[in-house]
C-alpha cells in the first residue's frame, strides 16, 4: 500500500514479483497497478507461488471486471479459482477465499471497513504471516489469512474509544501479547 501508481515502475518490477518464491501479499496501489498493467489479472496466472490479495470492492472490480456474480462470496470464490490466488475481499462482511473454500465474517464493526484501516490490516497480515512462515516453512494456508482477518476484526470490536488505526493497532498489540503469553505457558 502507498507506493503510488507509477506504471513504468511496475512494469520494471513485474518479473521480479513473478519470480519471487515466497508469499506475496498485495494490497491497494499494487492491485491498482496490476489492473492497469500490460498483464492485468493474468499476472496472477503467470505467478506460480503463493499469492494473497486484499482488495476492497472497487479494487476487486478494477482487477477482475469480467467476473460477474450476485454476491461477494461468489465473486471471491470465482476469482480465487480462476487465478489460483487467495483473496480477502474487504468490506463490512469480509470474505476470504481460495480455490477450495470461503469464509465470511458476520457481525463485524462496519467502521473497520473504511479508508486507512486496510493498510493496518495488510501490515498485520504481513507480520503474522512472517511469524507463521518462520514456524511452518512454506506451508502457510488460507486458514491463516482468515485467522488474521478475524483477529483484526475482533480487536476492532474491542475498541471502546472508536475504531481508528491507532486504537485497533493498540488493541491488536495487546491481543497478540496475550496470545503469545498463553502459547508460551
Amino acid at each position: 500500500p502507498g507506493i503510488g501508481l507509477n506504471e513504468d515502475d511496475w512494469e520494471k518490477s513485474t518479473q521480479y514479483l513473478l519470480d519471487f518464491k515466497g508469499l506475496l501479499i498485495l494490497d491497494a496501489d499494487a492491485l491498482n497497478r496490476i489492473s492497469k498493467s500490460n498483464l492485468g489479472p493474468k499476472f496472477f496466472l503467470e505467478r506460480k507461488y503463493e499469492t494473497w490479495i486484499t482488495p476492497h470492492d472497487n479494487e476487486f472490480m478494477r482487477l477482475f471486471p469480467e467476473i460477474e456474480c450476485t454476491n461477494k462470496v461468489e465473486l471471491a470464490i470465482k476469482a480465487a479459482k480462476e487465478f489460483d490466488i487467495n483473496i480477502l475481499l474487504k468490506g463490512a462482511n469480509s470474505v476470504i477465499a481460495n480455490n477450495e473454500n470461503a469464509w465470511q465474517l458476520f457481525g463485524t464493526d462496519s467502521e473497520t471497513a473504511r479508508a486507512g484501516l486496510g493498510d493496518l490490516l495488510s501490515g498485520f497480515i504481513g507480520g503474522c504471516s512472517a511469524i507463521d512462515l518462520s514456524y511452518l516453512g512454506d506451508n502457510i494456508k488460507t486458514e491463516s489469512l482468515a485467522k488474521y482477518v478475524f483477529l483484526h476484526s475482533f480487536a476492532a470490536s474491542k475498541c471502546k474509544k472508536g475504531s481508528n488505526a491507532s486504537s485497533i493497532g493498540d488493541r491488536l498489540s495487546k491481543l497478540m501479547r496475550k496470545t503469545k503469553t498463553r502459547l508460551m505457558s
